[in-house]
């Protein structure tokens, strides 16, 4: 799974990956399920979201590539308002995307799983 997309921020070229570094990094942040995404509401903006997925595909990136990662979440949310709208939506669309391919995969295996055991009865 390589859900990989490149954006201007913070003056710069950057990628993104969005693979299991992220998706680990996500659900560390935000406290969501594997698999789910954190609700937009009243204590969690769209914004707050945006910038959520953004930092860790940053930090998937990094992972992924053997980096240290050399910014940190509060760097990220004043970068935003810098990040064009087309960047962000980017961000957010192969965000959503990878997150869809990660959790069929997984529902896939378990399914090949849970018919192996079926099989040896």
């Amino acid at each position: 799974m390589t859900g990989i997309v490149e954006i201007t921020i913070n003056g710069e070229v950057k990628q993104l990956k969005y693979a299991n570094f992220a998706l680990e990094a996500y659900t560390k942040l935000t406290g969501a399920d594997i698999g789910t995404i954190k609700e937009v509401s009243e204590d969690y903006s769209q914004l707050d979201m945006t910038s959520d997925i953004i930092y860790c595909g940053l930090v998937g990136s990094c992972r992924s590539k053997g980096e240290a990662v050399t910014f940190s979440k509060e760097d990220v949310n004043r970068w935003i308002d810098d990040v064009s709208m087309v960047d962000q939506l980017s961000a957010i669309k192969e965000f959503m995307n990878s997150v869809v391919k990660t959790t069929n995969e997984m529902l896939n295996a378990f399914k090949a799983m849970s018919g192996g055991e079926e099989k040896k009865k």
